[in-house]
């Protein structure tokens, strides 16, 4: 019986449930530090200034969930896009584990007038090498 216990002690979760947990984990303090959500009348041009602001909410995380984030959460981007009237700003990251394994790829969506919305993509996505850090970019 003492064997079962302690097997079940070093069940790992799976990759995909890792990426879910901080998905959400990421998700969850993004919402926290923008207010629950990006403001509607946010324009295109102020998305980066937001994105910047996140990357103080990453260090607690790191910490806790023994992770690191490359480039620092929130990543790289593009810049501001115009979609469907709006705008938005897509960031992206590798999240890597703490054996130094790529876990995924996170990336941060900030639309103006929705929460903001972190999803862990699987580890080997690309992240395009053109992209810069918010703020950089034209």
């Amino acid at each position: 019986m003492s064997e079962d216990r302690d097997s079940r002690r070093s069940v790992r979760p799976t990759p995909d449930a890792r990426r879910l947990f901080v998905s959400a984990a990421l998700t969850a303090r993004a919402s926290r530090l923008l207010g629950g959500r990006v403001a509607g009348d946010t324009e295109a041009r102020d998305l980066p200034d937001l994105a910047l602001r996140l990357s103080a909410g990453a260090g607690p995380l790191e910490r806790a969930y023994r992770l690191r984030f490359e480039p620092f959460f929130p990543g790289v981007t593009a810049g501001p896009e115009t979609v469907r009237g709006g705008s938005r700003l897509l960031l992206a990251c590798t999240v890597f584990d703490e054996e130094g394994r790529p876990l995924g790829v996170a990336f941060t969506s900030l639309i103006p007038g929705r929460p903001p919305q972190v999803s862990v993509a699987p580890a080997g996505t690309s992240i395009p090498g053109e992209w810069s850090p918010p703020g950089s970019t034209p």
